[in-house]
């Protein structure tokens, strides 16, 4: 089966940059609180005040945002040095969980960038059940990490902690799903409202901006 990520038309990416260009050229659009995002009750603190920080909220077992993934890899290694770009993985369900533990479990190994796309692909591609500490253990172990550094990782305090951060954030974002953006922990933009995945990362350029004038100020 072809990978979907790999395989996705070249097009399509350089078509999405080509119109990002265009509306930051042309200056950016106004979206609005309500319509086009949400302005969150309670803001969320940020790590590093100092820049605008931009969280993407989502889960290896949704396929929406799977097919995000091209799109908000390419915009957010264009993003500048005074933004910083997050994930926070959802955990609605058991699975969902595992998926998260071993997200953080990649980041505390080190191997974050090595695994996400073929965790991804595993996981929506090749529909393979990786819904088990033994089950990604395995997998992990495919990719070069050995099951006994993967497990202690896994069951370690840190993860354990990072996993509770996340449930925590998911129940202050007040998400109706994934994939989302969360911008400076103020604004929640989600694609029933954007309308599409560009729409998405184009109503993020409008609220960096927005926020990146604050901090100027």
């Amino acid at each position: 089966m072809l990978n979907k990520i790999k395989a996705l038309p070249f097009i399509l990416i350089a078509g999405f940059l080509m119109l990002s260009h265009s509306v930051s050229a042309a200056g950016i659009e106004q979206y609005e609180a309500g319509t086009h995002y949400v302005e969150l009750q309670i803001p969320l603190k940020t790590r590093k005040p100092n820049k605008v920080e931009v969280a993407e909220y989502f889960s290896y077992g949704c396929n929406h945002c799977y097919n995000f993934e091209p799109l908000i890899a390419v915009w957010h290694n264009k993003l500048s040095d005074d933004v910083e770009f997050v994930r926070t993985p959802a955990i609605w369900n058991k699975d969902y969980q595992v998926y998260a533990q071993t997200y953080y479990t990649a980041k505390a190994l080190k191997v974050l960038d090595k695994i996400h796309t073929p965790l991804f692909n595993a996981i929506q591609n090749r529909r393979q059940r990786l819904n088990s500490p033994q089950a990604m253990a395995d997998f992990f172990q495919e990719h070069g990490v050995d099951v006994e550094g993967f497990a202690k990782a896994y069951n370690s305090f840190g993860v354990r902690a990072s996993v509770q951060q996340a449930e925590a954030k998911g129940r202050a974002y007040r998400s109706g799903g994934v994939p989302a953006i969360i911008v400076n922990g103020k604004y929640r933009i989600e694609g029933s409202m954007a309308g599409s995945n560009v729409n998405m990362l184009r109503i993020a350029d409008y609220l960096i901006e927005k926020e990146r004038k604050l901090l100027i100020n």
